[in-house]
């Protein structure tokens, strides 16, 4: 923070920064705000003083406040490191990823050597899915880092980027031996290990972290998807609590904690304040997120507008015969995970997780009239798509790709790919609600998870999902019920099989036996052997689903 100056007399300014200047020492934040605001009010050309005011709001936990003052510090003085620094963290937090990235680039080139922004550019490109930046950026954080437990985590992002796993896990324990209460490291190896199966091992890194900062929203989250909550975990629901009532946390950590909360209290059969920390958490979430229902109807009506049955009936020579690519596809948490998990204990397929792919090439001439799909543009698109499935495994004959959303461009997925397996998970909409409900989605996806809205979204996609049934081929999707496949796991398993063209193995028979990386919340459901012990879970709330309850009579599915 800016010092008042030493000599003379002092300047309004100068008094109240050194009426902050204790109770920041003493960790103080909240409380040194106001006299840090009148400091900025009286030297408001003054960029160091909105720097040290919008990190003091990032201190404070207040990343939104933040951003007023640091943007007016950088308009100021654009060439000052810190502000462009502090910019890009409270941009970061309030979810603006393109900003931080901005304003994190810019710190970057005003000064190569800030090994913590190197680091959370690799995470933005991580998340913004693109790889290779990501892993340079990570591979800069380490060569720039002061001390070795530092490089090590960075080196080790990097690593897990780069699909090296077992490699990751041996630096980031060398990063523990080296500071044993390195958060960052805890925190990352405890994902990789729940990711792998190993879930007694991440919960002890989860337990280790929250020892190291008992208020962090995102260990509570994890821990409690390790294990099974007993009464014996008081403290640990004591721990949330006390989270939750200090006050200061973000949307993006209250929904995360509340989470949680809900999980620990559905294993420990209180429902009713389970589905209180669920709707508290969907009601954070719908804070942050934007979701307009309207427009979501709007968005389907173009879809289906778009991709009439003639439009996708008429023969594309350009279209690629390629069987490489399979699409698990459907509302999330309706098996998608699952069904990737039997595929990929095949022998001749792999998993290639939830890829961005059709998202973003679709999104282009969506507004546009079909011409836009030219013989081009699917050449293009088979090419570039293939091309990424042989970055996730050279050699396989089948990759999956499991992203729930690409029920949007069923169509477009067809033209370009006509001899593709298209596999349709569906389960029942209270169920799959629900589950959405108790579940945390990324910030980045435009999607609710809870209420009215939820419900809406949901009737939107059964209206899709009979949309592509009716205007392609019969059997060119493979709809497959949660409810069937956990009770008649192997005919159904045989079907999912079949339809993808590989020859039969008993392998997928026992996909809790695939130690492949899981990283999608369902990561301990797929270590268990296929069991219905979730289909009539929802009933435990049925006294307290409330919107979620207009779904109850739609148990035929989409």
């Amino acid at each position: 923070m800016s010092p008042p100056r030493a000599l003379g007399p002092l300047s309004a300014a100068d008094r109240w920064l050194a009426a902050a200047a204790p109770l920041i020492a003493a960790k103080r934040y909240a409380e040194a705000i106001p006299a840090m605001r009148q400091a900025a009010a009286a030297r408001s050309d003054s960029a160091p003083i909105l720097c040290d005011l919008g990190r003091l709001f990032i201190d404070a936990g207040l990343p939104a406040q933040a951003v007023g003052p640091l943007r007016r510090a950088v308009a100021i003085e654009p060439k000052l490191i810190r502000a462009n620094h502090f910019l890009g963290i409270a941009l970061e937090m309030t979810r603006d990823q393109q900003g931080a990235i901005a304003a994190l680039e810019q710190t970057t080139r005003l000064k190569p050597s800030i090994s913590d922004a190197h680091f959370r550019l690799g995470v933005l490109y991580e998340d913004q899915r693109r790889p290779a930046d990501a892993v340079a950026s990570y591979r800069r954080a380490a060569r720039t880092a002061d001390l070795p437990s530092a490089r090590f985590v960075a080196e080790a992002r990097a690593l897990m980027v780069e699909s090296r796993e077992d490699e990751a896990i041996v630096l980031l324990r060398r990063a523990l031996q080296r500071e044993p209460d390195n958060a960052a490291a805890l925190g990352l190896l405890g994902g990789l290990l729940a990711a792998l199966g190993r879930f007694a091992e991440a919960a002890e890194c989860y337990d280790r972290a929250l020892f190291v900062s008992p208020m962090t929203a995102g260990a509570h989250y994890d821990l409690v998807r390790c294990r099974t909550i007993t009464r014996a975990d008081e403290p640990l629901l004591e721990r949330m609590d006390a989270a939750l009532s200090r006050g200061g946390l973000n949307d993006f950590e209250l929904c995360k904690l509340q989470l949680a909360r809900g999980k620990a209290f559905e294993d420990l059969g209180r429902y009713e304040d389970a589905m209180a920390a669920f709707d508290a958490a969907a009601a954070a979430r719908g804070r942050s997120v934007r979701f307009d229902l309207a427009e979501f109807e709007s968005f389907a009506d173009q879809i289906i507008a778009l991709f009439s049955a003639e439009f996708l009936g008429r023969v594309r020579p350009a279209a690629s015969a390629d069987r490489t690519p399979v699409f698990v596809l459907g509302m999330p948490r309706s098996g998608t995970t699952l069904c990737e998990q039997i595929m990929s204990s095949h022998p001749e397929a792999v998993g290639g997780g939830e890829l961005a792919f059709w998202n973003r090439r679709a999104r282009a001439p969506q507004n546009a009239n079909g011409e836009r799909f030219d013989a081009d543009f699917i050449e293009r698109s088979a090419a570039d798509y293939l091309a990424g499935l042989r970055s996730i495994s050279p050699t396989a004959a089948r990759v999956v790709d499991k992203n729930p959303w690409n029920f949007y461009w069923i169509g477009l997925i067809h033209m370009v790919f006509p001899r593709a397996a298209i596999i349709h998970c569906r389960r029942s909409p209270i169920a799959t609600a629900l589950s959405i409900h108790q579940t945390h989605f990324s910030f980045e996806k435009p999607f609710p998870t809870g209420g009215e809205a939820l419900v809406g979204y949901f009737r939107v996609y059964q209206r899709l999902m009979a949309h592509w049934r009716d205007v392609l081929p019969r059997g060119r999707i493979l709809d497959v019920d949660y409810e069937a496949l956990t009770s008649a796991p192997e005919r159904e398993i045989r079907a999912i099989i079949a339809h993808t063209g590989l020859d039969w193995d008993d392998a997928c028979l026992s996909p809790q036996n695939n130690g492949r990386l899981v990283n999608t919340p369902s990561r301990w459901q797929v270590r268990q052997p296929i069991n219905t012990g979730s289909v009539e879970r929802w009933r435990r709330y049925e006294a307290c689903l409330g919107p979620l309850a207009a779904l109850i009579d739609q148990q035929e599915g989409a």
